[in-house]
């Protein structure tokens, strides 16, 4: 089974060089020193394996010392500014150990950061002190003073200055964007107030909006976060570069490098790459093009999925290398499971179906909605319809199906019923996306038939944040439109709607929506769940029109019988 992982990689498959080749240039530059480059890019759009490359080019170059830090993962979130200087000074006493009188001042710079830790942990009350003690304690320094931080950044620009086998400290900040605004306030100071001085290089992977939203709650106390925020940013980033969005055509590129890399052996697809690489450089187009000189080269449908997949995904998708590889991913395990239960189908037609089912909309609930001898003569009105051969929608079909059933292939002769059937059963992909693999475990057991499971997940999902419940929530309710037999889910909805009030306006219109796929035991239990939500949900579903009678009379009883 062919699965990617989330890692940045150290093979530039997207054609980042340019960007790598930029950023080594500025940071050559003599007169911007000290110096913060940015490289922005929203979620998923290869910041990290920008740093990655950027990390490996700068590290075989003499004089350069290069240090990546991670804020997000800090175990210490208290004091992340002292982390982070922690962090670089621990580095530089490392590389520079074996050198005299180096070590000792580096500990009296480690001194200072562990001083000024015990006084904020001493102000939050997080330390027992005496009271005399607390205000020695917290009792300004000089510059002098070796417990103060007001010296340090002299002192470590004295460090640094004799160092003269280094020309660059290099420091790589990665997912900056992940951290909560105050760690990403204390960073920022960090940088700025700290450890920006000569000889020291900064470099900044980071979706800036984010980051910008991040400074603005961080100051919101202040009242001028909003305000403030952009400004702030600017001052700390001198040189702000952002990865060019990729389109369909590089889209199709590196999906087809990534299929490649699991079907032909290390030295050829080195060769490969190396080929997309420098046809890229020279602006030839298509990337992969004039490949009969290479010892192998992709197949034919391999070329022709990645077209499928490049032209199909929506831009925001098409455009993120992380959601590309998601999307793989998921292909990968839906082509498993089909083959498992005996599914014998076209990877071609899953792609399709997958396109549709990751598509906003209620299309592919429509389709998944119709009896097996309705569908084909369905399929041939909407292809129809979307290729100009016909002028009249579909009816439950959207305009913005049009691109997606006129592309190829053409399902109406496909045996897709067994395979639509497979996918209503499963977490659709929209959600997928969003949830981490332990919230998605939730869903599959808050939904399955397994009463253990499903009590246990029930008492998991329920010691959670209303945020996290929240999303756990609208998987559910999402699956829940799209199956029929809905009872174990319905109890887990209500489950949540007992011990979180603030989901249960949510959860009425949720229930509301799937009500085609409601029992009259589901019924039972609406009526019996707490809050007026579920009341008027049951007093909506006694007068519906558009359910089962059975379900209808259940609600008017159940109502009567309280």
């Amino acid at each position: 089974m062919k699965l990617w992982d989330d890692n940045p990689t150290a093979v530039d498959l997207l054609g980042f060089t340019s960007i790598v080749d930029t950023v080594v240039a500025t940071l050559a530059t003599p007169h911007l020193d000290p110096v913060t480059i940015g490289v922005a890019a929203p979620w998923g759009g290869g910041k990290s394996t920008v740093l990655r490359l950027l990390y490996d080019k700068l590290a075989a170059q003499d004089g350069y010392r290069v240090i990546r830090l991670d804020p997000w993962e800090f175990d210490d979130q208290f004091d992340v500014r002292g982390s982070v200087i922690g962090e670089v000074l621990q580095d530089l006493r490392s590389n520079y150990e074996e050198h005299d009188g180096v070590p000792e001042k580096i500990n009296e710079l480690l001194d200072r950061v562990s001083w000024s830790r015990v006084a904020m942990s001493m102000a939050r009350g997080m330390l027992a002190a005496q009271s005399e003690d607390l205000v020695k304690n917290l009792t300004p320094r000089s510059k002098s003073d070796p417990k103060s931080m007001a010296g340090f950044r002299s002192e470590f620009t004295c460090l640094l200055k004799g160092l003269p086998q280094l020309k660059r400290l290099i420091v790589l900040v990665d997912d900056l964007d992940r951290c909560l605004p105050d760690a990403v306030m204390a960073t920022l100071e960090a940088i700025k107030l700290f450890l920006s001085v000569e000889k020291v290089a900064f470099v900044l992977a980071a979706d800036q909006e984010m980051v910008r939203e991040a400074i603005a709650a961080s100051l919101d106390g202040t009242g001028r976060g909003e305000r403030f925020a952009h400004r702030y940013l600017e001052k700390i980033v001198q040189v702000p570069l952002s990865l060019p969005r990729i389109g369909s055509d590089e889209a199709a590129t590196f999906i087809t490098l990534l299929l490649s890399g699991h079907e032909c052996p290390p030295e050829h697809y080195t060769q490969l790459v190396k080929h997309a690489q420098q046809r890229r450089a020279a602006g030839l187009s298509p990337v992969l093009a004039d490949l009969q000189n290479l010892p192998w080269q992709p197949e034919g449908a391999t070329l022709s999925l990645a077209s499928q997949l490049a032209t199909g995904l929506s831009a925001d998708r098409s455009g993120s290398p992380r959601s590309i590889k998601r999307f793989l991913n998921a292909f990968a395990l839906r082509s498993r499971i089909a083959e498992s239960q005996g599914i014998s189908i076209a990877p071609s037609v899953i792609i399709k179906l997958m396109l549709l089912e990751d598509t906003p909309g209620k299309d592919f609930e429509t389709l998944v909605g119709l009896q097996d001898a309705q569908r084909s003569e369905f399929l041939q009105h909407w292809q129809a319809w979307a290729r100009g051969e016909r002028n009249d929608r579909p009816d439950r079909v959207s305009e913005a199906s049009k691109d997606w059933a006129a592309s190829e292939p053409d399902l109406t002769t496909a045996p897709i019923g067994p395979y639509l059937s497979l996918a209503a059963s499963l977490v659709s992909l929209t959600a997928a996306a969003s949830l981490t693999q332990e919230q998605i475990t939730w869903v599959t057991h808050l939904a399955g038939e397994a009463v253990p499971h499903r009590r246990s997940a029930q008492q998991e999902i329920t010691e959670r944040s209303v945020a996290e419940q929240q999303a756990v929530l609208e998987a559910l309710l999402e699956r829940g439109r799209r199956e029929k037999d809905t009872e174990p889910l319905v109890e887990s909805v209500l489950h949540i709607a007992n011990s979180s009030w603030e989901l249960r306006a949510r959860i009425a219109d949720g229930l509301w929506e799937m009500r085609s796929n409601l029992s009259p035991r589901s019924v039972l239990e609406i009526t019996d769940a707490e809050g007026d939500e579920m009341n008027s949900l049951a007093v909506r579903l006694s007068t519906a029109t558009d359910i089962e009678a059975m379900v209808r009379e259940a609600a008017k009883q159940a109502l009567e019988n309280r």
